[in-house]
């Protein structure tokens, strides 16, 4: 920066960073930065975030999401060389997209690699050095996988462990980086699944890891942050940052497990294991669709909770609920009807739902999967009128996620 940018406008130090009560910092730099001090900036100002690799690290996300609730701060994410992103977002709150696949290829010089990446070589004129969740490639290639990073984020349904990235080294690409981004939904009547794939050709300088037309998409990220900055003059105070799954296939006991913890600590894989441990011996696995959809059954979510040390407490129906004791429960998940339609004709079958309820900085909220956006109910007068309300409706059961103690104690039931 010397000769550049008068001194006074530098900071020699994060540490010194709430003296100078910024409204936004920008980082530019390196996915470290925001691993090591991400946090620490949102107590003072807005954060954009030119490096979302660095999110592929799950502690590094729950640090930000922690803070950013703390400290009533946002965390903008730059899209990068990312095209059609609110395309992608659109298609995934909608439940429609079920793979997304980004490949990046571009001249060797280009990459800065790190780890076994760093020493991978090929005198071939085109190399595929990783292929598989961009989780993976982020910690390798942090500098190189970050239009893949803005993709899992794009598509939080499917997230870092499902978008695939593609590294490709590619000796005719001396000036420019290429960027494929392919997806698709689930299949149609017809069998066919709907398919968009986007090229995207962008011109660099030799051994530049950016391409020049990414510029001009990161500082449209930067006004769209400036927007949307919660310390601009008159604008709201930022909600609490409430971690909420959308359906995807039939995985809502899934996306149940992981909207009452808040943190994706589930997948279809994690509840297929849990389906072969409890009938090891089944060919047709009675605890899940014969189709391999999901549609997981109690048993899976209460051996679900229980690996995680919680236990689930069924409650009876016969019970005024004014005698549940809901400071004591970590969240609720209920087990309502679900419609089955074909078109405009409803057809006569059975089907069940799994709907969590979970309670983030005082405030309960509706998880429920099929929702866009997770639903407020308020106090604890505002959930008992909830549950009253699907339970008035018949076939409606409530099983309560409490910790060992509670269960062992009977804590979640009030006897005065």
């Amino acid at each position: 920066m010397a000769g550049s940018v008068p001194p006074s406008l530098q900071l020699q130090s994060l540490a010194a960073l709430g003296e100078r009560h910024p409204d936004l910092v920008v980082e530019v730099a390196h996915p470290k930065i925001i691993q090591e001090s991400g946090a620490e900036i949102l107590r003072y100002a807005d954060l954009l975030v030119g490096s979302p690799s660095a999110l592929a690290d799950q502690t590094t996300e729950q640090q930000l999401l922690e803070a950013s609730h703390r400290w009533s701060h946002a965390v903008f994410v730059a899209r990068g060389a990312l095209w059609g992103t609110e395309d992608i977002t659109r298609l995934d709150d909608a439940g429609g997209l079920q793979s997304l696949r980004v490949t990046m290829a571009t001249h060797p010089d280009g990459f800065r690699l790190e780890g076994p990446l760093a020493t991978a070589h090929s005198t071939r004129p085109r190399t595929v050095l990783y292929e598989g969740p961009v989780r993976g490639l982020c910690p390798f290639a942090p500098r190189n996988s970050n239009t893949m990073a803005a993709a899992a984020l794009a598509a939080p349904s499917l997230g870092f462990d499902r978008v695939i990235g593609v590294l490709v080294a590619d000796f005719s690409l001396k000036d420019m980086h290429v960027v494929d981004v392919e997806l698709s939904g689930p299949p149609g009547p017809t069998g066919r699944s709907f398919a968009v794939h986007t090229h995207r050709e962008n011109p660099a300088e030799p051994g530049a890891v950016t391409g020049s037309a990414t510029v001009t998409t990161f500082w449209r990220s930067l006004l769209g942050a400036e927007d949307g900055m919660s310390q601009a003059p008159g604008a709201q105070p930022s909600q609490p940052s409430v971690y909420h799954e959308r359906q995807r296939l039939e995985l809502c006991a899934v996306h149940a497990l992981n909207n009452v913890l808040q943190q994706r600590l589930f997948s279809q894989e994690a509840a297929d294991e849990i389906c072969k441990r409890l009938a090891p011996d089944s060919r047709l696995n009675p605890h899940r669709s014969l189709l391999g959809t999901g549609n997981y059954d109690v048993n899976v979510i209460m051996a679900a909770l229980q690996g995680q040390g919680l236990a689930a407490v069924w409650w009876d129906r016969r019970r005024p609920l004014s005698q549940l004791a809901l400071p004591q429960v970590l969240g609720l998940i209920l087990n309502l009807p679900s419609p089955v339609s074909l078109g405009l004709l409803s057809l006569p079958l059975r089907r069940r739902h799994w709907v969590a309820l979970r309670q983030v900085d005082g405030i309960y909220y509706n998880l429920d999967s099929k929702l866009r956006a997770p639903e407020i109910l308020g106090d604890e007068d505002g959930v008992r009128a909830f549950l009253a309300a699907e339970m008035a409706q018949g076939l409606c059961e409530v099983l309560l996620v409490v910790t060992k103690e509670v269960e062992e104690k009977g804590s979640w039931l009030r006897t005065d």
